[in-house]
């Protein structure tokens, strides 16, 4: 019994962890927070340049094959819908400011977190599929007229890309986007909890 004494007293005289200044932990939110948007922002940005390209396409170029314009509509409406959804997401967390309503910024904060993991979950592979098989009906006209060896190597570049970007690139960017996240989160749980204590 004297051990277990000893060893609750021992964890009583524990310390405390250290208090981070509020500014310091906001200034630190604002960081996380404003790369997370510079990020979102940029990527939105990305799609309607590409979404634009890809009206020029279907409204001032004339193709031979329907396949052609189905593709176009595919890859337009998959980038729309994926755009919109990446719209939304910016909007949820550059729509209230870290530092005047933590509670309110945190909540907001885990709904974009679950918002991100769904979307970069199966969405993900949904849009790049779609992608996929707008480009390759795309394609299919725009290599029509190109010898055989130029048209292997075009599809097979084409494939690997969307190999890679699925199955290397997605899983190391969603990793560094979540560990940022998770930071954001759990120092504005620090913040809460130290106005708590």
């Amino acid at each position: 019994m004297k051990n277990f004494e000893e060893l609750s007293s021992l964890w009583i005289e524990q310390p405390k962890a250290a208090q981070v200044p509020a500014d310091t932990l906001l200034k630190q939110v604002k960081k996380g927070t404003s790369a997370l948007n510079q990020k979102l922002v940029w990527s939105i940005g990305m799609m309607a340049a590409t979404f634009t390209m890809m009206i020029i396409l279907f409204l001032f170029f004339l193709f031979n094959s329907w396949l052609t314009y189905a593709g176009i509509l595919i890859v337009m409406s998959t980038i729309l819908v994926y755009g919109l959804m990446m719209y939304r997401d910016y909007k949820l967390i550059a729509a209230h400011d870290p530092t005047t309503e933590v509670n309110v910024y945190l909540e907001k904060l885990k709904i974009y977190q679950t918002s991100r993991t769904r979307v970069n979950g199966i969405m993900l592979y949904v849009y790049t599929i779609l992608l996929t098989l707008g480009l390759s009906l795309f394609m299919i006209e725009i290599l029509k007229s190109v010898s055989l060896i130029l048209e292997i190597t075009v599809y097979t570049v084409f494939i690997g890309w969307i190999l890679l970007v699925s199955f290397y690139w997605k899983k190391q960017i969603v990793k560094t986007e979540q560990r940022k996240i998770n930071e954001i989160i759990n120092r504005l749980e620090r913040l809460k909890n130290q106005f708590q204590d």
